[in-house]
């Protein structure tokens, strides 16, 4: 990816120069801090750039390592730099995810990928694709761009969609996928996640403790629904058959869009129009049961004493929230690492055998149950 950097001079140049060439002469083992007062630039930006953390341009980057092999912060510096300089820039693979999709997941897979990728040459850069595109068949137009060697597809689920990208003749990576039936997972590469042996661990968990009715959130209907999703709610309802137990469907979430989730007005109205609600919410995700959790809170209702909530992904709001949201902890950066790989080996050999990985999930109780 690629960002733009900005400094801000405060003090008179001939002032800066001067402090400039004080701290280059008097360190032989110098700090981030000390880079980053000789550049001229944010602690942040060098300590990123010296890990090889993404969010610093390629230019900034290579100054910040030169500057650190100059001033001798450590030995590997020199080394790395003169090594990046071998590095050919041999194009971009697209990371193409929903406008709407949860930062917090995919910011994680992200992370993952980009230190799969790193010194192999290629840029991952970020391209968004809108719910209208989606429904209107429509690809955006960052596909166009003539340096694309790979594109990565995440929470991009709809089957058409999905088709229209791998038609366009480059390597394409999913995580997570169409739902199982279509043709096109038969062709992507698939990097995904064990979807329902926590679900079923969770749900006996709750059964001990006395829970009895149990109801699920997550749009089953959507356009763009995933094969994970599918799969967390096909988990739900073997394991209450298997308990002699029923969906509490009348206050199931199952068609709500995602504008409707987000709603909290409509929500707050379809709580207050429930007379008995269920004792358990098992979601989708861990967006959807944060979204019913504050508007079952604004209604009233005490979490989890009256009713408990357990989501999906484990993103950083799970743990945040009040209470603690128990959630199926997804490997997120492993999710990317293995994603990279598999688009840097198809680039490589595109008629090698298709890839399909899973990861497994854990289980993490937290108060919300």
């Amino acid at each position: 990816m690629k960002y733009i950097e900005c400094t801000i001079v405060t003090y008179a140049q001939i002032i800066l120069d001067n402090a400039k060439q004080h701290i280059y002469n008097s360190h032989m083992n110098c700090s981030i801090n000390q880079i980053a007062e000789y550049l001229g630039i944010s602690r942040n930006t060098v300590s990123k750039a010296i890990n090889g953390k993404p969010g610093v341009s390629e230019e900034t980057r290579k100054k910040i390592l030169a500057t650190a092999s100059e001033m001798k912060y450590r030995q590997y510096i020199l080394e790395y730099s003169e090594k990046e300089k071998e590095v050919k820039h041999l194009g971009s693979i697209i990371f193409l995810t929903k406008a709407s999709s949860q930062s917090g997941f995919w910011l994680k897979v992200m992370d993952g990928i980009n230190k799969g990728l790193e010194g192999s040459g290629y840029t991952l850069v970020l391209g968004i694709i809108t719910e209208d595109e989606i429904l209107q068949g429509k690809l955006p137009t960052i596909l166009n761009d003539k340096s694309i060697k790979g594109i990565i597809l995440v929470e991009v689920c709809n089957a058409a969609i999905c088709t229209k990208i791998v038609n366009l003749g480059f390597p394409v990576v999913t995580v997570d996928m169409p739902p199982a039936e279509n043709e096109i997972n038969k062709i992507m590469d698939v990097i995904t996640m064990e979807n329902k042996e926590n679900i079923k661990k969770l749900i006996r968990h709750l059964y001990d403790k006395g829970k009895r009715r149990f109801s699920f959130a997550g749009n089953l209907n959507s356009f763009n629904v995933s094969d994970g999703i599918i799969k967390r709610y096909e988990a739900f309802t073997e394991t209450l058959s298997a308990l002699s137990l029923e969906e509490e469907k009348a206050y199931s979430f199952t068609k709500e869009t995602q504008e409707q989730f987000s709603n909290n007005n409509y929500l707050v109205q379809k709580i207050r129009g429930m007379k008995n609600p269920p004792e358990v919410y098992i979601c989708g995700n861990d967006s959807t049961a944060l979204q019913l959790m504050h508007a079952f809170t604004f209604c009233g209702y005490s979490i989890p004493r009256d009713i408990a909530f357990a989501g999906f992904d484990d993103i950083p709001d799970a743990s945040d929230s009040l209470p603690p949201l128990t959630t199926i902890r997804i490997p997120k950066e492993l999710l990317g690492e293995c994603t990279a790989f598999a688009i840097l080996s198809k680039i490589k050999d595109p008629a090698r055998p298709r890839l399909f990985m899973e990861a497994n999930t854990e289980l993490i109780l937290r108060d919300s149950t």
